[in-house]
């Protein structure tokens, strides 16, 4: 099936509109002039959709919101959002972001990534206009072990990389662990541990057969720490969150692995995605790892404090914080989506000083003073 060409082709539909990634890929078709159907899950919630409606305002193009769960996806709740579409943009996953939907089982997350993009390809066959569907997958799906449930670092990861790196049979077999000690074989690779990432890579590799199959492309992008502006309150998760933690004089890091920040910009994953609807270089299988732009955007724990420190220098970032040295991994770039689709990433350091101003101004972050101000320097902006 064709790449499309443009908004000239027709309507677009994206699923998970109102997330962090989601909002971002409508507001980049909108500023091409493209007619976008936001899905979301809850079409009356003001907070989820006033972003999205105030971006079709503005224009070029125009938004039309429509309800669709994704956790209905196989009982046809994307069907009436899909028609007459030309392309769908599939962003949703459950990641337990929201508390009105409770936090999800990992039987939950995993059928948020495959059963329900089951669903979502189900619509857009349905809808008989769709020529490309863009999966927005992960690198979860892309990095992992070395065989013997060794951790790669120092490894590059590849864009057909999947799960981990290294000769294996199965990915199973891969993270499937020996104890020295006592011969024990250890199972990684189960839903209980591993839901979010078994979702994903299996979600993937369906979809491409089933693109085969069906005669529409299939091509996914795989991000990994996301950063960049928050546009609602409700973006204030994940990697955001934990920026937003060492503003205030917190670690943010407490309790988590001690890895590289791979840092990717939001706007790039949007804009990414819409030079993969549009690209007469992809095809269906067609995998894009959207990571850092380059060395400078995989920082250890102490570069990233350092940085903020140099863009905030009255903030006192992490407070008496000290971090232990930070894993060789993870390592992977976006060198793929700048050769083949011409992607053209922002710079590491623009994407933290602008994930930094959104927490203040949208989710109203306090950032935590140095002692012994001057007033000239109280005075002075967050």
């Amino acid at each position: 099936m064709p790449h499309i060409n443009g908004p000239q082709d027709g309507p677009v539909a994206v699923t998970g509109a109102s997330g962090y990634i989601g909002s971002h890929v409508v507001r980049c078709l909108v500023r091409d002039g493209y007619t976008v159907h936001a899905c979301v899950r809850d079409a009356s919630r003001k907070d989820k959709t006033a972003h999205l409606l105030a971006m079709g305002e503005q224009g070029p193009g125009t938004v039309r919101i429509f309800s669709a769960d994704l956790l209905k996806a196989q009982q046809g709740a994307y069907d009436e959002a899909f028609q007459n579409c030309v392309a769908v943009f599939h962003v949703a996953a459950d990641l337990g972001s929201d508390p009105n939907y409770g936090r999800p089982t990992p039987q939950r997350t995993f059928d948020s990534c495959m059963t329900a993009t089951q669903g979502v390809l189900e619509s857009a066959r349905q809808a008989r206009t769709v020529r490309r569907v863009v999966y927005t997958s992960s690198t979860s799906a892309v990095m992992g072990l070395r065989p013997g449930g060794k951790t790669a670092e120092g490894y590059e990861y590849k864009d057909d990389d999947w799960a981990g790196e290294g000769p294996y049979e199965t990915i199973e077999e891969r993270w499937t662990v020996v104890s020295p000690r006592s011969g024990k074989v250890h199972k990684l690779w189960t839903l209980e541990r591993q839901a979010y990432a078994m979702g994903k890579v299996e979600a993937e590799q369906y979809a491409y057969r089933w693109g085969a199959e069906h005669g529409i492309d299939v091509v996914s992008c795989c991000p990994c720490h996301v950063l960049g502006p928050l546009l609602i309150k409700a973006h204030d998760a994940t990697w955001q969150h934990r920026i937003g933690l060492m503003l205030q004089g917190r670690s943010g890091h407490r309790g988590r692995p001690n890895m590289l920040w791979n840092i990717v910009d939001v706007r790039d994953v949007a804009k990414a995605q819409v030079l993969m609807a549009t690209s007469d270089v992809a095809k269906n299988g067609s995998r894009y790892m959207l990571a850092a732009p380059d060395s400078h955007g995989e920082l250890t724990v102490q570069e990233l404090l350092d940085t903020l420190a140099e863009i905030y220098p009255n903030v006192d970032i992490a407070g008496d914080y000290a971090p232990p040295p930070t894993e060789d991994q993870p390592h992977g770039k976006s060198a793929k989506a700048i050769r083949e689709l011409g992607l053209r990433p922002h710079t590491t350091r623009q994407t933290l000083r602008d994930t930094c101003e959104s927490l203040f101004a949208v989710a109203s972050v306090k950032p935590a003073l140095k002692r012994a101000q001057s007033p000239q320097t109280e005075a002075a902006k967050d």
